[in-house]
């Protein structure tokens, strides 16, 4: 080609490739520009570049991540050569870098290195960047006492500051209140937050405050305002360059948009979001975007791209650390491989889920889990499994209901209060007029003192309800916690609780009974039919017992009787009865199953205490050593002693 041009003759097909390599280099002028911007800070940084390029970054013209070098450099530079005013904004500046890149630990002890700074303390604006970002890291931290002290500290200090000191510590107080779900205070600054940031025409902050407003929508579930404001935020953010933010709202909107049900326009913002994060490496956001993406892809039935997505995500989130989401994408593999019915597949997913339960965040996701392995162990047979799930899922259920059953008289006193300042929402968003934020008309004063004082009434009214409800709820679940899921008698741990109340009031007996040769049914008809023979023995002995006593299912296919007797001949007619109960009811099941032609007998050993004395232990201990005698001797018999 050199020869070519130094004769200066070029066929067709050189001009075509002349022109094409021409379009290429003028499509990647943009990057090539950014990327030249940050070479030039690898070797010269002048006082005019350096304050030129701090401009930029508080603007919000320039992303802290995709720039962060750039950032960095200016922040070292003007470090040597000692210029303090630029070296204390482009310190503020890098806290919020060290922030959304995740370094947390480095975050902190920059921020008090500065902030013990007596000259950043004659710079409010930069004072109050720093304490907004040493904020954001208390937020995080289990032990709230710091965060909350600095809070008291930003809320005294808003009424003596500037327009934009106030959109700092308003944002600063949104973050932490939406951290600690303050969702009334969360609302109540991020309506002051943006009647500011629209009257200095700050889009990244105007941005911020929307988020927050629809966040309050979403938490009263009126999702379709949650997705309007949603939109509004990104709309704000796309003035600027702030592509984290931005970023973050496309994910927030996806989520919003799932709720209402359209997941084709979801799965676009999940990508948008996803691109960014991919980009600047934000390993946590790229794991919340994927599996977003990997669960529409299921739900939507493509399951070889959700397997492929869902297995990336995996790998990411264990090398990263994001325990909820590794977990949440193996459960939704574990789905997917039962969908392709590779059942051992999904089990074996399933069995290491188990194993790292604990490493889930809240009850509500380890119950949530532990249903679906319930299902799943059900329909493989593997039933002792599948009961000790059911059992996890009651006691993870119960704990999480006791953890957010006292929110609920103070969600809906926030209901009431997002209510009354909906109008003023409304303003600022669709008229952007900062007047009627200010403007308080005389009736709508009367009208609220008049819902207040009805409110306030209704709210009575409602705790007396919740706490009602919450009375019920606990009882239903402890009888939950006490009852056999398939024969709706009481499972092991409600028989013995009654056991042990009842031997310390009167002389009993206590007698275990074994279905004889259950693993034969079980294994010759199925696991349904032995499910039919279980809750026809439950329902027989509920019919022979006649108030003689108490049973309940011990384990399998072993029950424990308490019965309210000592006599021998009454054992055995007790007894005799329920064989009787027993084969009438299995008739029943033979009629509707006409392959079932089993009988069904079982064998029995009752230890008889005389004296309230007893420990239920030795009891059990006894009638176990004579239910084995009762085996030995060839089944289908009761052994007393």
């Amino acid at each position: 080609m050199t020869d070519n041009f130094q004769s200066n003759v070029l066929n067709k097909s050189t001009w075509i490739k002349l022109f094409i390599l021409t379009l290429f280099l003028f499509q990647s002028g943009a990057l090539q520009a950014n990327e030249q911007i940050e070479k030039s800070t690898q070797f010269t940084m002048d006082r005019d570049t350096a304050k030129s390029s701090i401009s930029h970054f508080k603007a919000n013209k320039l992303d802290y991540l995709q720039n962060k070098k750039q950032l960095k450099k200016i922040f070292e530079v003007s470090k040597e050569q000692n210029w303090e005013t630029l070296h204390l904004e482009a310190a503020a500046l890098y806290a919020e870098l060290l922030f959304r890149d995740e370094q947390y630990d480095a975050l902190n002890t920059h921020v008090n290195k500065y902030l013990a700074m007596e000259a950043i303390q004659a710079r409010w604006d930069l004072y109050l960047l720093l304490l907004e970002a040493k904020l954001k890291y208390l937020s995080q931290q289990e032990e709230q006492t710091p965060a909350k002290t600095l809070v008291k500290k930003l809320e005294a200090w808003l009424p003596e500051r500037t327009i934009n000191e106030k959109i700092i510590i308003y944002r600063a107080l949104a973050y932490y209140y939406t951290s600690s779900d303050s969702l009334s205070k969360t609302l109540d600054v991020s309506l002051e937050g943006l009647n500011l940031s629209i009257e200095q025409a700050d889009n990244a902050s105007q941005g911020f405050f929307l988020r927050k407003i629809g966040d309050a929508y979403n938490y009263l579930n009126e999702k379709d305002k949650a997705v309007d404001y949603a939109k509004k935020a990104i709309v704000a953010y796309e003035k600027t360059q702030d592509h984290l933010l931005t970023a973050k709202a496309y994910w927030s909107l996806g989520n919003a948009l799932l709720d209402v049900g359209n997941s084709k326009d979801a799965i676009g913002y999940f990508k948008k979001a996803l691109l960014y994060f991919k980009s600047v490496n934000m390993q946590k956001g790229v794991t919340f975007a994927q599996y977003s993406i990997a669960s529409i892809q299921y739900e939507h039935g493509n399951y070889k791209d959700a397997l492929s997505t869902v297995n990336q995500n995996i790998a990411l989130a264990t090398t990263a650390g994001v325990f909820d989401m590794q977990l949440a994408s193996m459960i939704l593999l574990s789905d997917i491989y039962e969908k392709q019915n590779l059942y051992k597949k999904a089990n074996d997913t399933n069995d290491h889920v188990f194993l790292l339960l604990d490493k889930f965040s809240r009850s509500i996701y380890k119950s949530d889990f532990l249903g679906k392995r319930y299902k799943l162990k059900r329909h493989l047979g593997y039933d002792s499994d599948a009961f000790e799930a059911i059992e996890q899922e009651l006691f993870y259920t119960k704990k999480h209901l006791e953890a957010t059953s006292e929110n609920h008289i103070r969600s809906l006193q926030v209901k009431y209060e997002v209510k009354k300042k909906e109008e003023e929402i409304l303003r600022l968003a669709h008229q952007n007029d900062i007047s009627a934020f200010k403007a308080k008309e005389e009736y709508q004063q009367k009208l609220i003192w008049r819902l207040s004082t009805a409110i306030a009434f209704i709210l009575v009214l409602a705790s007396l309800w919740l706490f009602y409800r919450q009375v019920a709820q606990r009882k239903k679940y402890h009888a939950l916690a006490s009852t056999d899921f398939l024969t709706k008698c009481l499972n092991r741990r409600g028989i013995m609780q009654l056991a042990e109340n009842i031997i310390k009031e009167q002389a009993t007996t206590i007698a275990i009974v074994d279905l004889d040769y259950f693993k034969k049914i079980n294994d010759s008809f199925g696991h349904d039919i032995g499910d039919l023979v279980l809750i026809a023995f439950a329902n027989a002995a509920k019919q022979s017992l006649k108030g003689n006593g108490e049973f309940g299912r011990y384990g399998g296919e072993e029950w424990l009787f308490i019965l309210n007797t000592t006599d021998v001949s009454t054992i055995n007619t007790i007894f005799s009865d329920l064989n009787k109960n027993l084969s009438k009811y299995c008739a029943e099941i033979s009629s509707k199953n006409t392959s079932f032609n089993e009988p069904v007998t079982f064998s029995v050993g009752a230890a008889i205490s005389h004296s309230t004395q007893n420990q239920l232990d030795d009891l059990i201990k006894n009638a176990d050593k004579l239910l084995y005698q009762a085996k030995e001797s060839g089944r289908n018999q009761v052994v007393i002693n």
